[in-house]
């Protein structure tokens, strides 16, 4: 044995024994600083009583106990506190969860920087360029869409033209493809510098001072613009977009990119590489997609790219999707701060770094805000370019932002890493499972905020055809039914508003006001209750002058003595309404029917030909007769129609113009009125084509609509013409709007999908395709004998909602057809063809009942099974004359209602379930839906996989508008958009034979202003009469607490929303202040009740539109605060 061993053994080890009873007698289970003093005293108490036994606390001894206390304090919380950082849920410091991240390999987003196009506003040149008039274009701005300037097109072209690189003109480009759907052409400039092309710009942006570039732009080998690599010497690219849209659209122009950030470089040389070569590039705020690393020659210019491959799991520097002969490959990893490291391969599945290497990288402020156009407009750049003859010159361009742009995203929050990396861990980089496509996508971008997946269509079909969506979503549907529906149904709108000044007053009338007069069942009501201006005789016929394309001209004469007729002003009799916008009904002589134009012998045979024909008055030039003499010297009428009008044709009905816009006069007695917070209500003279102010003293808001006394100025309130009302209710005004609308159902065969914001485009005529139901002229007429004949078309206006929100698949809203797009509906008088006039009695019946969700809905009522009489008046009836239950309907104005025939009381008993609407059921009918064409699907795949998502971009700008700081609602981006966005990551990850739809995710507003009129509501509270506290505070209050419920992590798509659950988290957050709050719906038509449940689509996530202006503070709920009475559904039961 060596001397060292046995002096170890003999002398210097301790006895196991006295050691393991040392330890056992230690309390491991104190690390405070006041149980470490008392297991130290209490430990040398025990084991050393002999040498230790000063206990007083002046003692020096207890000092130093004390300090070793502390000490073992502070290494006890540095232990646990550095333990608990080598744990991904309990670490705390950014630093260590990126490094468990790693080990889990997941890559942590950096910042992504704001971008997007700027379009070409102006241009000037200091080359000496001549238009074609003659024009010397030097030094001279030329604006794009200059109404000032007839010649501006060929100008701006011409000057751009003169800058562009060798062999390139406009129409003669670089490059073609079609980019989001938008005709894209590659362009470029002859610039001679040798720098980066790039030019820098400073603009303030929610209330910071930013740095952004102006890049090189291309497209070319993606499906979306993208800067081009930073190469110096490259030739400045742009690129020219058409939407078809005119000059004017947004996405027709010039265009260049922009990003915000500053563009910075770094040079390195490794001259003996290592395997996995780690090269640091330390500057903070690196953003997450801009970084380039080039290879550098002897001379210190630029040589090959590398390429930079992800960081992930499956796809990382050592095992990869590129090409085998790709081997210059190097991956980025995160590090604090925005920092990043430049990772190379191992030399056996990639290259080693040898020599000298340049990398670019942008550093972005890593701020997440929005950029509107009004804050990026006015940028100008000067690019140097060379002529053809080699001589320098400079092109200033102005530029603006064109569309709202909030693509920047701060950089990834140590919560949302903890939550990725072990989802990105489970996943494995693939999505196969479920649960994969639920967490895969939130990984790979942080613009994703929320996602939800689901398998629509499984494996196992046949490929051999077309996949076919029976619903309509994906697939277009053309059916044929026997069971159709159809009615017509008044209606009144709410909305309200409160105002401060003059100015909100304006901006609500303009905003909100003057866009319902646009809507279709607006007019549906003008034209259905307005009186019809007929013409009394057929001696007024029409004499056509030419007839081209959507256009015809011509006069009107006297069949009779065939003088010329006067219109508008000049004319006495109805004649006066054929003014600009006027439609007019013509009908074919007897004997005849109008064809192509023409009139023709009538054929019963021939479902082509018409008896009617409707146009509109496009313009009238004089008092229509062209003083008499009919068409001017060029053969053209003066009466211009939208549609070709054949000689002959016999005028019989006029409806007037229906105006849309209110005039400045009457906006400004409306402010007057609504400061002097009065009553009013607007209805429409169809004599005078023009909107006009009940007073409220004239003002009946209790009566059905009649023009009987209309205009009536006796101040007995008497005139309920009225269209919109606006109502006085406390601090606010709540405006009612009268409406009419056509719906159409089937019982059983059909189901109807729309998509009111989708537009279904064939790509083969150019238009846009819409959805139509055709009544069948092989069905009876409704009133008399016989067949329609003809087919009469109506185009799908819009869904049916219900209370709750939810949409109706078995009804549909309808709207008047125009099959030519020519803004002038075919036949106005469709419905009253298929159903017949109010007068003839025709109706249908529905009853409230419950849903499977617990919502009141319409059914209709099968008549032959529940006969309903039809009776005017409830004092016509004799109840000895009726069996027991008999039910009948009172159709008069004062009545409408359905009561029940009770023999035991000899009482009729009302049933307030019940409603009567005009139509008729029994149709046959054919429904046409055209699916958009970037719906369709891959038959190859037989995987559907449903993917909605919600980008953080969509919810900052719509967060935006709900707190006003933008006043037009944001579009959630289109099914293309998230394909293009995200797709290139997704499908390098999904299974082959998955085929992946996106959806996007749009929010449904609740309550507030914002809201679908259904969903407005207000918040009565009852404060606690114990507690003192402001009403306002406390207003602020619940509308934080309300914010905090409908937080996005709190929902997914597709939830229902119960009240009671909110009900309970306001008190709860609020309590004590408050002891009750209920809702009522703003829209008098609903019932207290009707907001208690409120489904979304799967589309679909809530948020809260409250204001404080939705809370109202009173001292007790009671029927009057809830207006029971008149808002109550009564049951049968």
């Amino acid at each position: 044995m060596s001397t060292t061993s046995r002096q170890n053994n003999l002398l210097l080890n301790e006895d196991w024994t006295r050691i393991y009873q040392t330890f056992a007698n230690a309390d491991f289970k104190s690390y405070d600083f006041e149980n470490l003093r008392r297991v130290i005293i209490t430990y040398l108490r025990e084991n050393y009583p002999e040498d230790f036994n000063d206990y007083i606390e002046s003692s020096e001894y207890l000092a130093l106990i004390d300090a070793i206390a502390f000490l073992g304090q502070s290494l006890s919380f540095r232990i646990d506190l550095a333990s608990r950082e080598n744990f991904i849920e309990l670490a705390e410091r950014k630093e260590s969860v990126l490094r468990i991240a790693k080990m889990l390999s997941y890559n942590a987003k950096r910042n992504l920087p704001s971008k997007g196009l700027l379009k070409f506003t102006s241009v000037s040149t200091t080359e000496q360029l001549v238009d074609s008039n003659g024009r010397n274009l030097a030094s001279q701005t030329v604006k794009w869409n200059d109404p000032t300037n007839t010649n501006w097109a060929e100008q701006f072209i011409l000057l751009l033209d003169a800058a562009m690189s060798d062999n390139t003109k406009f129409g003669r480009s670089q490059g073609t493809d079609v980019i989001q759907g938008i005709p894209t052409e590659q362009y470029r400039f002859r610039t001679a510098s040798t720098d980066v092309p790039m030019f820098t710009f400073n603009k303030n942006v929610a209330g910071r001072q930013m740095v952004f570039e102006i890049l090189s732009t291309t497209f070319k080998g993606a499906e979306e613009i993208y800067e081009e690599a930073p190469t110096p010497g490259n030739q400045l690219g742009f690129l020219y977009r058409q939407d078809n849209k005119g000059p004017a659209s947004p996405n027709t122009g010039f265009f260049m990119h922009f990003k915000q950030g500053s563009l910075e470089l770094a040079d390195f040389t490794i001259d003996a590489p290592s395997t996995n070569e780690k090269v640091a590039v330390d500057a903070k705020g690196i953003n997450n997609d801009d970084v380039w690393l080039f290879e550098l020659l002897a001379n210190g210019s630029q040589a090959q790219e590398w390429t930079k491959v992800s960081s992930l799991t499956g796809n990382n520097i050592a095992y990869n999707s590129l090409s085998g002969d790709i081997r210059n490959i190097y991956g980025v990893e995160t590090k604090q701060n925005d920092m990043i490291d430049l990772v190379f391969a191992d030399g056996v599945y990639g290259n080693l770094p040898k020599g000298s290497f340049r990398t670019y990288y942008r550093i972005s402020n890593g701020l997440s805000y929005t950029i509107s156009p009004n804050e990026m407009k006015n940028v100008n750049i000067s690019v140097d370019y060379v002529n053809q003859a080699g001589i320098a010159h400079t092109l200033t361009i102005g530029m603006a932002l064109q569309s709202t742009v909030s693509t920047s995203t701060p950089t990834e929050s140590v919560a949302s890493i903890k939550r990725n990396a072990p989802a990105n861990y489970y996943t494995q980089n693939r999505m196969i499972t479920g649960e994969d496509y639920n967490l895969a996508p939130l990984a790979t971008s942080q613009n994703i905020l929320k996602v939800k997946a689901s398998n629509r269509t499984s494996s196992g079909l046949s490929r051999n055809f077309d996949l076919i969506d029976a619903s309509g979503k994906y697939s277009s549907v053309n059916v044929f039914g026997t069971d159709g529906y159809m009615y017509k149904e008044e209606d009144e709108q709410s909305l309200s508003f409160k105002f401060s000044n003059r100015s909100d007053i304006i901006n609500f009338i303009k905003q909100k006001v003057e866009g319902i007069f646009t809507e279709t069942d607006v007019y549906n009501f003008y034209f259905t209750k307005y009186d019809k201006i007929l013409f009394t005789s057929d001696n007024i016929v029409w004499n056509a002058s030419t007839n081209n394309i959507n256009e015809g001209t011509g006069y009107f004469t006297n069949k009779v003595d065939l003088s010329l007729l006067k219109v508008g002003t000049y004319s006495t009799n109805n004649l006066k309404y054929i003014t600009p916008g006027a439609n007019v009904k013509f009908t074919a002589p007897t004997g005849q029917s109008f064809k192509d134009g023409l009139l023709v012998t009538t054929d019963d045979t021939d479902s082509s030909q018409k008896s009617v024909i409707w146009t509109k008055v496009i313009s009238v030039a004089g008092d229509g007769t062209n003083a008499g003499t009919g068409a001017n010297a060029k053969g053209i009428g003066p009466i211009v129609f939208n549609d070709n009008v054949p000689s002959g044709a016999v005028a019989s009905r006029i409806v007037p113009k229906f105006v849309t816009d209110l005039s400045d006069a009457l906006e400004s007695s409306m402010v007057n009125q609504a400061f002097a917070n009065l009553n009013f209500g607007l209805r429409y003279d169809d004599k005078e084509s023009s909107w006009k102010i009940i007073q409220n003293q004239n003002l009946d808001l209790t009566s059905a609509f009649s023009l009987g006394k209309s205009g009536d100025v006796t101040n007995n309130n008497l005139d309920s013409s009225w269209i919109m009302a606006f109502v006085k209710d406390n601090d606010q005004y709540i405006v009612r709007t009268r409406t009419l609308n056509y719906v159409f159902g089937s019982k059983k065969q059909n189901r109807f999908y729309f998509d009111k914001s989708e537009k279904a485009y064939n790509s083969l005529t150019g238009k846009v395709e819409k959805d139509v139901v055709n009544v069948l002229g092989i069905n009876s007429k409704n009133v008399g004998t016989g067949s329609l004949i003809q087919d009469y078309p109506f185009e799908v206006a819009d869904v049916i909602k219900f209370d709750d929100g939810y949409e109706s698949t078995k009804e549909i809203r309808l709207g008047f057809r125009d099959s030519d797009a020519d803004g002038v509906i075919d036949n106005p008088e469709s419905f009253v063809n298929v159903v017949g006039e109010d007068l003839d009695l025709k109706y249908l019946f529905f009853k409230a009942e419950k849903d499977d969700y617990g919502t009141t809905v319409y059914n209709l009522v099968d008549t032959t099974v529940t006969p309903i009489l039809v009776i005017e008046k409830e004092s016509l009836v004799n109840v000895n004359n009726y069996s027991d239950g008999q039910l009948i309907y009172f159709y008069d104005s004062a009545e409408n209602r359905v009561k029940r025939v009770d023999r035991t009381t000899n009482t009729l008993v009302l049933e307030s379930t019940y409603r009567a609407n005009i139509g008729r059921d029994n149709i046959k009918f054919q429904y046409t839906h055209s699916a958009s064409e970037d719906r369709r699907l891959d038959p190859s795949v037989t995987n559907i996989i449903d993917l909605y998502l919600l980008t953080r971009s969509y919810d900052t700008e719509f967060r935006n508008y709900l707190a006003g700081a933008r006043t037009t609602e944001p579009t959630a981006p289109t099914n293309d958009e998230l394909r293009v966005t995200f797709g290139t990551g997704l499908n390098s990850i999904k299974s082959i034979s998955d085929e992946v739809v996106y959806h996007p995710v749009k929010y449904k507003v609740l309550f507030g202003s914002n809201a679908d009129t259904k969903l407005q509501a207000q918040f009565k509270v009852v404060k606690n009469p114990n507690k003192t506290v402001n009403n306002n505070d406390l207003k602020v209050r619940i509308v934080n607490a309300m914010n905090q419920f409908f937080d996005v992590n709190n929902w997914d798509f597709g939830d229902r929303f119960y009240l009671s659950e909110l009900t309970t988290y306001i008190l709860n957050v609020v309590s004590p202040d408050i002891s009750n709050i209920v809702i009522l719906p703003r829209q008098t038509s609903q019932a207290f009740g009707s907001l208690f449940e409120i489904q979304s689509k799967p589309d679909e996530i809530f948020v809260s539109g409250a204001t404080v202006d939705d809370i109202e503070i009173v001292s007790s709920i009671t029927a009057a605060e809830i207006n029971s009475a008149n808002n109550s559904i009564v049951s049968d039961t």
